[in-house]
């Protein structure tokens, strides 16, 4: 894929564009498209990235946040720790981070607050952690990052906080699906990440998005790594494992009919499974599809290119 724009030039676009857009639209669904523009710029569908966004806005009603109104510092526990998981205060949530991060470098900021947020990653199934790792993934490619691209990650760690949600203890039975953690995180990641796409493949569950996240979830983990100082990995790896349990012990599992499991089944290329997806155009497909991608040219394992079909086989047979 290729394309005329810079990435910073389609990423800083694109948020420009959803300047003022809500964090949800209703109800209980979460707004993607700050991350999916991200993606798109990633994989090199830069020149697509501001008509991807300007559809979803027409397709989409976003609702307006909670106007908020009783300001953070941030430095005081006693008044930030009653704001966590209200969303009501999610502006004040942003405007906390916007502050800091318009004093001190984002990396410090994101550290600082990675062990106070990271036990409530799981609210609106992760995307409040998964969103903070798109706006990572922009500043961590950027030179010089503007401040819209700043304001993003303000954004995606307000909305973490703003839905802060304690990761359900998971059953044993999930659990023993999934690995434990190695000494090498990253060698840890790609097992979970390829155990839960072939779960995916396997079982093609409806609905059919919820459980996506069990593999999107630990491949943003994956985007976080090089910045978190290596003591926090194993924790970070273990809260990552429980939550992807987690996902598999709430939502069904048996949606049948799985294609990936005929005789003789041979996936697409992770490449033609992103065009696909990017033609296709849903969120949760060109999400699945770029985070096999990456996960496959670690592991080349054709467990995630067969996620990746099958979330866009069930997404088209079930007219989504």
């Amino acid at each position: 894929m290729s394309s005329t724009i810079s990435y910073g030039d389609a990423v800083n676009d694109a948020l420009d564009r959803l300047r003022g857009v809500g964090f949800e639209f209703g109800p209980g669904f979460v707004n993607h498209a700050p991350m999916v523009a991200e993606t798109l710029a990633t994989v090199g569908c830069r020149d697509l990235v501001a008509t991807w966004v300007e559809r979803n806005k027409r397709l989409r009603a976003y609702l307006d946040p909670p106007a908020g109104g009783t300001p953070l510092s941030g430095d005081d526990p006693g008044e930030w720790r009653p704001a966590l998981g209200d969303f009501r205060r999610v502006l004040d949530w942003v405007d906390m981070f916007d502050a800091r991060l318009s004093s001190r470098p984002w990396p410090e900021v994101l550290l600082e607050w990675w062990p106070r947020l990271l036990p409530g990653m799981y609210g609106m199934l992760t995307h409040g952690f998964i969103r903070t790792a798109h706006a990572v993934r922009s500043l961590a490619a950027t030179d010089e990052p503007g401040p819209l691209q700043l304001r993003e990650l303000a954004h995606g760690l307000g909305y973490w906080a703003a839905r802060h949600t304690p990761v359900p203890a998971a059953s044993e039975k999930s659990l023993r699906l999934l690995p434990a953690a190695r000494e090498d995180i990253g060698l840890s990641l790609s097992a979970l990440t390829v155990t839960t796409a072939g779960l995916y493949a396997e079982h093609v569950p409806r609905p059919s998005v919820p459980l996506v996240h069990s593999v999107t979830a630990p491949a943003a983990l994956r985007l976080f790594l090089p910045l978190l100082p290596a003591d926090l990995h194993r924790p970070a790896y273990d809260t990552l494992r429980q939550a992807a349990a987690a996902m598999w012990d709430t939502f069904p599992s048996g949606g049948g009919d799985a294609p990936a499991s005929a005789p003789g089944y041979e996936p697409p290329s992770t490449e033609r499974l992103l065009v696909d997806a990017v033609d296709f155009g849903d969120e949760h497909t060109i999400k699945l599809a770029e985070a096999c991608k990456r996960e496959y040219a670690l592991l080349p394992d054709p467990r995630y290119r067969a996620a990746a079909d099958m979330l866009l086989h069930r997404m088209k047979t079930d007219g989504l």
